[in-house]
């Protein structure tokens, strides 16, 4: 706790170190440039930067403050037709908030925050992941007795904060438990004549001493060593059955079923040390071990990695990173891309993509199917292939089965296999070019230059605009008699010429006319007066076309892999990102541009990271949450 004390009172420090001059200059450009628009009666896009009645509001949100200079500095804000910021002022201004961010930086390098310490219940697909590689069960347990989907936005589902347990979810887990108990008590199969025993099943239900079952499968269940106490009301529950008459087998079975709906088994709990309210301490190497395997695996630690947290040597760096570098080469790693990659790239939005068979034909389930097949072939070979994570914004190949071939008019693949192809065309390869991204931000008869660009800010770089004002509505072809747009970059240009909605639309739509050669299902076509994929951004930066586009956005390679480091980083925490965990971001995006931006070298960085490897006791600010 008094180390936090230091650290808040050297943040006053900091803020007080600099010029009052400098944040006089800070205070006035708010003043006079951004309460009308980002203040107490207004906050556009969710924007709120005023009144700035003291420097502690920049320190709340680094990031914020971070882009507000940004935008000015680059003549985005304030407006068109609002007036300019004098240069000296604004000088003084970004010079004061990046001296005073940049020092709150190294403070918390110098003293970093693991975080408020949480407790994570097993989401969907963890629980189901964790099931078979702890019984062998290996099916949809979860689906199969109706559990709720996660619920949380566009932020990771194994987030610690959207997982709470309702009571009705309870009854889910017993009706689970009870399911994967009936696979796990089938009689043997029958191979060749002769019974096929399960090793697994007779690991479980028959050793010779219930006790020492007990104890080594509950370990398993609850991922830590079980206490003496924990061991005993197990046996005392098996004795008790077995002393009705029940075989050990059958005696076993309710043992087995509390512990399958234990908070023990539903909750990843870390256990408080005897050190103080919001005393920062290395976890152990248990508890390291879990995770990491619930970061790359979604499912609980194998047998080599609980051996050597158990010996204590899972925390050498050497052996974390071979470590890390084992579980990625393995087959559960695919659970990356199967989580990871698909919430934070919006792929489970596939389904529900909006073009229409109506308009396009071919755009059937199969299709949809092959474009999600694509997505998770092309993520999943950067893990196994230890590529450069920019090659999801721009790659000279992909990955297509017989039928996103077709679509794509490649040639030479025949199986439904997914196939790695060269290409020679630069337009296609990457994200942008994959018919999963792009249908996805298309309407139901057409392309969406905004959806689009919208995907590119928010997804990619991490820079979201703002929502739409309330009475933004949708293009309306009435509203259009008499003005004769010539196509429809006019249609919209006409739709977004409100001065409330302009200059967004100035930052999204280019982006997103720069994809319009692909069509609202990913087929290419050729420029013509209605298919216009130019772009000018408010920076000047002219392209056109797709391959122009990509080369603008590897300029920003810094901003994506921040934005994907960030990313990562929450879903491997379970918890949102602090403005402490900022320093730890640019530290890691600058280690992974020293190796090539390597996938491994990102994992292994995370892994290995402070907030990782610590964690604190729940103090008094944590707890007024």
């Amino acid at each position: 706790m008094l180390s936090r004390f230091f650290y808040s009172t050297s943040l006053v420090f900091i803020t007080s170190s600099f010029a009052l001059a400098d944040f006089a200059a800070l205070q006035a450009v708010v003043a006079d440039h951004c309460v009308k628009c980002h203040g107490p009666t207004a906050s556009k896009g969710g924007v709120r930067l005023g009144p700035l009645e003291s420097s502690s509001v920049v320190l709340k949100n680094r990031k914020l403050w971070r882009n507000a200079i940004a935008q000015i500095e680059k003549g985005e804000m304030p407006p068109e037709g609002e007036k300019p910021v004098p240069k000296e002022t604004l000088a003084k201004a970004a010079a004061w908030v990046k001296s005073t961010l940049d020092a709150a930086d190294k403070a918390d390098r110098e003293r970093p925050d693991p975080g408020r310490p949480v407790i994570r219940r097993l989401n969907r697909g963890e629980y189901n992941r964790t099931i078979r590689d702890l019984t062998g069960v290996d099916l949809d347990v979860a689906g199969a007795v109706g559990m709720p989907d996660e619920t949380v936005g566009e932020a990771f589902d194994n987030l610690a904060e959207a997982l709470n347990i309702p009571a009705s979810l309870m009854e889910k887990y017993f009706a689970a438990a009870e399911m994967v108990l009936d696979k796990l008590y089938l009689p043997p199969k029958k191979k060749n004549g002769k019974f096929e025993p399960d090793m697994l099943r007779d690991k479980i239900l028959a050793p010779k001493d219930p006790r020492e079952a007990i104890q080594r499968f509950g370990e398993r269940v609850y991922r830590r060593p079980m206490t003496a106490k924990e061991t005993d009301r197990y046996m005392a529950l098996f004795q008790e059955t077995k002393a009705g008459g029940a075989t050990v087998e059958a005696a076993m079975r309710p043992v087995l079923k509390a512990m399958l709906v234990s908070p023990n088994f539903l909750l990843r709990i870390e256990r408080e040390k005897p050190a103080g309210a919001g005393a920062v301490y290395r976890i152990s190497d248990p508890e390291l071990a879990v995770r990491l395997s619930y970061f790359l695996w979604s499912s609980m630690p194998d047998d080599e990695l609980a051996k050597l947290a158990a010996a204590g040597e899972l925390s050498k760096p050497a052996v974390l990173e071979a470590q890390v570098r084992r579980m990625l080469a393995d087959p559960k790693a695919k659970a990356l891309t199967e989580e990871f990659a698909s919430q934070w790239l919006r792929l489970r939005k596939l389904p529900e993509a909006r073009p229409s068979t109506e308009f396009f034909p071919t755009f059937n389930g199969k299709l949809r199917q092959a474009m999600a097949g694509e997505a998770t072939a092309f993520f999943d070979h950067l893990r196994t292939g230890d590529r450069s994570v920019l090659e999801l914004i721009d790659a000279d190949y992909v990955f297509v089965n017989a039928d996103l071939a077709k679509h794509y008019d490649i040639s030479g693949v025949t199986t439904q296999e997914f196939t790695k192809v060269a290409l020679t065309d630069p337009n296609r390869g990457g994200l942008l070019g994959m018919g999963s991204i792009l249908a996805m931000t298309s309407h139901t008869s057409r392309t969406s230059p905004t959806l689009r660009g919208k995907y590119i800010l928010d997804v990619l770089l991490g820079t979201p605009p703002p929502p739409p004002p309330p009475d933004a509505g949708t293009i309306d072809e009435s509203k259009n008699k008499g003005k004769n747009p010539k196509n429809f970059r006019e249609q919209l240009a006409q739709h977004a010429s409100r001065a409330v909605c302009a200059n967004c639309h100035a930052k999204i739509d280019p982006l997103g006319f720069g994809l319009e050669n692909f069509d609202a299902i990913g087929r290419w076509r050729p420029a013509s007066p209605d298919v216009d994929s130019s772009g000018k951004l408010p920076s000047g930066e002219q392209f056109k076309g797709p391959a122009e586009l990509k080369k603008i956005l590897m300029s920003r390679k810094g901003m994506f892999v921040e934005n994907m480091t960030g990313k990562m980083l929450a879903y491997a925490l379970g918890r949102e990102l602090i403005p402490s965990d900022e320093p730890l971001i640019k530290s890691i995006s600058a280690d992974m541009e020293k190796n090539g931006y390597k996938f491994s070298r990102l994992v292994i960085d995370i892994a290995q990271s402070y907030p990782m490897l610590h964690r604190r006791n729940l103090g008094s600010n944590d707890e007024a949450k």
